[in-house]
């Protein structure tokens, strides 16, 4: 069942997190899945992806949903992600037993900021690209590897707004 929000159009950041902060996001072979299906996701519903970052037990994202809505990029993206990422432990090309599969999930709801200037805009894209520093995760956002600036040919231009 999608989770509704009252707003489901327009540019929003979106933070979803694991299922009871389980940190399996970067586990060996998710992250280029989670990039993978924020892909496919983006092209299923028109959307516009304008930053993410992947973190141990969560996930940034600044985007346009498309017509479908927040919810339904949601949902699909989350329902997406987990069929991939337990076929990919069945298979057994993930060095992690079917144990830890098990335990991967995604948290059933997701938090949204909606963004209505550029100010606020440029303030969430700077939150989601310093965030594994701020995490204590690496010295400087150039040295992690699931953010969304060392993919530049993944992500849609920003339109200029005018305040």
């Amino acid at each position: 069942m999608t989770q509704r929000h009252g707003m489901q159009i327009g540019t929003f950041h979106i933070t979803t997190n694991s299922k009871k902060k389980i940190p399996w996001c970067t586990n060996r072979g998710i992250p280029e899945l989670l990039i993978d299906n924020l892909l496919m996701t983006k092209n299923l519903h028109c959307a516009k992806i304008f930053g993410f970052c992947i973190l141990p037990d969560h996930l940034h994202l600044l985007l346009e949903p498309g017509e479908s809505g927040l919810s339904m990029f949601m949902h699909s993206f989350k329902r997406n992600t987990m069929r991939d990422i337990r076929s990919l432990y069945r298979s057994g090309r993930s060095p992690s037993s079917a144990t830890e599969c098990d335990a991967i999930a995604w948290q059933k709801s997701f938090y949204e900021e909606r963004i209505r200037d550029s100010a606020q805009r440029s303030h969430a894209l700077s939150y989601i690209r310093t965030n594994p520093v701020h995490h204590d995760l690496c010295a400087s956002i150039e040295d992690w590897p699931w953010l969304s600036d060392h993919f530049p040919r993944l992500l849609d231009p920003m339109e200029i707004w005018f305040s």
